[in-house]
């Protein structure tokens, strides 16, 4: 077995655990699901996981810094936080911006296919229509 093969091992095992988690997240709240496999996976993982991680934590930092990083966690993430979105924004931009300059003069190459430029079109896409979404709620 080759390392190239165990790396696509690993990144197909990664790309299928957080498509299981996003389905998840996605599918569990609907009524569809109530009673079921799904509605009891979505809230271990939204109220059992998070409740015995913070348990957890108390027991092993003590409840003063566990109280200190809930704030901090809350301040970043609890609420819209312009800086935040706006360091999120310049990340993925950046990115793509990289992407372009680098990348995109060696495609196709013998391990990246042509169609494979259709992805950061689409990441293109995505994001101006998140953009457009997000201002247009506010018109």
């Amino acid at each position: 077995m080759s390392v190239w093969s165990f790396t696509v091992f690993w990144v197909l095992a990664a790309l299928g655990v957080f498509g299981l988690w996003v389905t998840l997240l996605i599918l569990g709240p609907n009524r569809m699901f109530r009673g079921t496999a799904v509605e009891r996976a979505y809230f271990a993982v939204t109220e059992t996981l998070p409740e015995a991680l913070e348990r957890w934590m108390r027991s092993g930092v003590g409840d003063a810094l566990a109280a200190r990083a809930e704030r901090v966690w809350n301040a970043l993430f609890g609420r819209r936080n312009p800086i935040i979105q706006i360091f999120g924004v310049v990340l993925y931009w950046t990115g793509l911006a990289v992407f372009f300059a680098q990348v995109a003069p060696y495609i196709p190459n013998r391990y990246v296919a042509s169609w494979q430029w259709y992805i950061p079109a689409n990441k293109v896409f995505s994001g101006v229509t998140a953009i457009h979404t997000h201002f247009e709620q506010y018109n």
